[in-house]
């Protein structure tokens, strides 16, 4: 049952804020639930995954709304829940299967349940004619398999900050106190999600404080509340106390020196 109203929803797609954060209070617990689940024992030991599918959820939702076609209520959250849905599997893949991309992670779970959950016969499924027009060659199934177990990243070579060389399962070890041993692909894609945080955070630290503030807006980077790009840019111009073309501006070059810091610093993953 929903509390949204066909008007809200006409006044939604027409970009009335009070439709729209009222769109968006109503969704933010199912978002909420879809994270904690997607992110499963994660999110209780203070993993960043559920943080990274709640903020999926909400791009998502902000999506729905200009793409739905009708008034119904019933029918805007059932279509609200299946893309919140899809795009968190996706989000999901890309941490957890890292390596591979999100079309080939996807297949090799198809082969995994046709292996009955032995990664090792569901690559040899992978690469076979089960798998119809997404059979997979040996070595795309190889590395699938691989990217699924997360053992092709622990012997990874790795710089650390004094200029030495580890693997990533010594590297882990050495920042998380984890025996290397112990290491497993969850662990990886934990100590993943951490360090890309901590290299976005460092990087919004290196603009200009407008830029930060207006590139912290559009993704809703804590503290700075969401802003939809182009939609809110006046109401995020009166909050800054400056123009909509000056946040424009800000938007346009903040992400064009984002990317070019955020790539110069990658070598931290």
């Amino acid at each position: 049952m929903t509390h949204i109203t066909h008007a809200q929803i006409a006044a939604a797609k027409a970009n009335d804020l009070d439709a729209v954060t009222a769109i968006i209070q109503e969704t933010e617990k199912l978002i909420l639930s879809r994270a904690r689940h997607y992110a499963g024992s994660a999110a209780e030991n203070g993993n960043t995954l559920a943080e990274d599918l709640t903020q999926t959820g909400r791009v998502t939702v902000w999506q729905c709304i200009g793409k739905f076609d009708g008034d119904v209520p019933a029918a805007f959250m059932s279509y609200i829940d299946r893309h919140i849905n899809a795009a968190m599997l996706e989000t999901l893949r890309a941490e957890t299967r890292p390596g591979v991309t999100a079309r080939a992670a996807k297949d090799f779970e198809s082969a995994l349940v046709l292996a009955g959950g032995d990664p090792f016969d569901a690559e040899r499924i992978a690469a076979s004619g089960d798998m119809g027009d997404r059979r997979m060659s040996p070595e795309h199934a190889y590395a699938a398999r691989l990217s699924w177990l997360g053992l092709d990243y622990l012997d990874r070579p790795v710089p650390c900050e004094d200029g030495e060389t580890f693997t990533l399962a010594e590297k882990i070890e050495r920042e998380t106190g984890t025996p290397a041993e112990l290491i497993t692909s969850a662990d990886i894609a934990s100590h993943r999600r951490t360090v890309i945080r901590d290299q976005v955070h460092r990087t919004l630290g290196l603009l200009s404080e407008r830029q930060r503030h207006v590139i912290k807006a559009g993704f809703g980077i804590a503290p700075v509340a969401q802003y939809q790009p182009g939609a809110d840019d006046d109401e995020l111009a009166a909050d800054m106390g400056c123009t909509r073309y000056q946040v424009q501006q800000a938007r346009t070059k903040g992400s064009k020196r984002f990317a070019e810091l955020y790539r110069a610093g990658a070598g931290a993953w």
